[in-house]
């Protein structure tokens, strides 16, 4: 194994984490990591903390790159004394006070501390910041506002969807960090889709001019400069490639007034999207006669009555079994 190369990708991870650029997944591995370190006892001594950096650090590796790519060929485990002198400082010194974040509702780091406005699923919420913008928070999405916030600077992370209307202000850009998609205004209103169970990242203007950026190990790339009224930009996540296009602001910010908007939609996109709208479980079962794909806007309905819309449109069949609703699309149209 090249443990010089392993050693870069664990902290190159870390440093991911702080930036809040990582996947769902990553971040997960990482805080279960963090979350051993709540069983070490308060009186430990140096050497004992060394006997813990070491195994922490190679259960790290472990859970981040897989055992076996802690093996050197033959089967032979690569001495962890060669490689943990390297990392330990790294992970258990330089990254205890940072990777709080996301565990608690309001945490430290190097004096910030972090405010989270979270939203289950069916529900929406809007939030009014102190520089006077409002955002409104989608279903199962949760935006974090540093402390600091309006006072050097005006940074927010999201993850999910919001509709922000921005506060002008030239002197202190609005920032919205998206993983690696960084969104800045002076101030407008648009959309932002980035759930973390999707493939994408999506912006879209409603008013005034928006500036999307790349953040990456290469540096910071340009992808959409003074984006306007009705421009949209999609970021492919597994593609590592993004598309402008234009696109009804409006409709594709409808949510907020409970409008569901779908175009050329696949029946497992309209499923993911009703789960997180209604707070439900959906099964699709069947095999398609046909991949349809369906444009349709329901305004304001119910589940109870948007099911059968749908089940008009579509040909699908439903019924409730257990806490889930089956979708059989079988007879699709």
């Amino acid at each position: 194994m090249d443990t010089s190369s392993e050693k870069e990708k664990a902290i190159a991870l870390l440093q991911k984490y702080k930036d809040g650029l990582c996947t769902q997944e990553e971040t997960d591995r990482i805080k279960q990591w963090y979350d051993s370190f709540e069983n070490l006892p308060d009186s430990i001594n140096s050497v004992d903390m060394q006997l813990a950096a070491d195994e922490a650090a190679h259960q790290t590796l472990i859970k981040l790159f897989g055992e076996d790519n802690t093996q050197q060929p033959g089967n032979k485990k690569v001495s962890l004394i060669y490689y943990i002198s390297g990392i330990a400082a790294c992970l258990i010194v330089g990254c205890m006070t940072w990777l709080m974040v996301g565990k608690f509702k309001k945490t430290q780091s190097n004096g910030i501390t972090y405010t989270k406005y979270s939203t289950q699923k069916g529900e929406r919420k809007e939030i009014q910041l102190p520089d006077g913008s409002v955002v409104t928070l989608n279903a199962a999405s949760t935006i974090q506002v540093a402390s600091d916030f309006n006072v050097s600077k005006r940074n927010v992370v999201l993850l999910g969807e919001a509709f922000f209307q921005v506060s002008k202000d030239k002197t202190r850009p609005f920032i919205i960090k998206t993983g690696k998609i960084y969104t800045r205004v002076v101030g407008t209103s648009f959309n932002i889709n980035a759930y973390s169970d999707e493939n994408t990242v999506s912006v879209a203007v409603n008013t005034g001019k928006v500036q999307v950026e790349k953040h990456d190990a290469n540096g910071e790339t340009l992808i959409g400069k003074d984006l306007t009224h009705n421009h949209l930009l999609v970021y492919d996540l597994t593609t590592d490639t993004y598309r402008h296009t234009l696109a009804d602001a409006y409709l594709l910010s409808a949510w907020k007034t409970n409008k569901l908007v779908f175009n050329q939609a696949s029946i497992a996109r309209i499923a993911h999207v009703l789960e997180r709208a209604y707070n439900i479980s959906i099964v699709i079962a069947g095999k398609p006669g046909r991949q349809g794909l369906y444009t349709v806007t329901f305004d304001n309905c119910s589940l109870n009555k948007l099911l059968p819309l749908l089940a008009n449109l579509t040909g699908i069949t439903y019924e409730q079994k257990d806490q889930q609703m089956v979708i059989n699309i079988q007879n699709c149209k």
